[in-house]
């Protein structure tokens, strides 16, 4: 569907994005730390936490919809008639042809398919969840850490460095709010994400949350 397709091509960006940045202690860092107002505006730590806050409203309501949908598939009989029957139109041409039990199968198997494709999507929400989080940590860990660490700036460049990174944790806590972090920590601890995924972004989280209060 255009949905997934657009996921994906937002996921392959961000992706990119990652790898573009190195493993290295000195990043490449592609965004600024610009905050505030301008949120959202530019390649800067604000757009990262504008598509971090999309990636988990669109993972909610899919995460509704695949709720929504395995229920419809284990209860199908409660269905009425007119719904199994469009159902069933996406598997067999004729529905009036099949059995009661028949259409119902047919409604059960195109229930699952759609309840599969939200999965998928929910997957690459995951990924993409995961992939921002960690963007904004390497970023965040990059300005703060590295920035306070740089002593040898003249004493002029180094105090307004210093004030710089007291302003971005400042105004970082105003975003990363523990109930926003808590909410990244529980959608990638769902049933429908791994454990290796749940466990690193957690990992993450707890990092910036560091960062962000020291």
């Amino acid at each position: 569907s255009s949905g997934i397709n657009a996921e994906y091509g937002v996921t392959n960006v961000i992706s990119y994005a990652v790898s573009a940045m190195g493993n290295g202690n000195v990043i490449n860092a592609l965004f600024s730390t610009e905050l505030g107002a301008r949120k959202g505006h530019g390649n800067s730590l604000s757009l990262l936490i504008t598509l971090l806050q999309k990636a988990l409203d669109g993972s909610s309501h899919h995460s509704d919809n695949y709720s929504q949908l395995t229920h419809k598939a284990f209860h199908v009989g409660q269905l009425s008639t007119e719904e199994q029957r469009e159902l069933a139109s996406w598997i067999v041409t004729d529905t009036a042809k099949c059995s009661a039990s028949e259409r119902a199968r047919y409604a059960q198997i195109r229930l699952e398919q759609l309840a599969d494709n939200k999965d998928q999507e929910l997957t690459l929400y995951t990924q993409l969840t995961e992939n921002l989080v960690y963007l904004l940590w390497r970023h965040v860990h990059h300005y703060t850490v590295h920035g306070r660490a740089d002593t040898h700036q003249p004493k002029k460049q180094l105090l307004s460095s210093q004030d710089s990174i007291k302003q971005l944790t400042r105004e970082l806590s105003h975003h990363l709010t523990d109930p926003f972090l808590k909410k990244i920590v529980d959608f990638t601890s769902s049933k429908n994400t791994s454990t290796v995924t749940s466990s690193f972004t957690s990992a993450l989280v707890r990092r910036l949350r560091k960062l962000i209060t020291v």
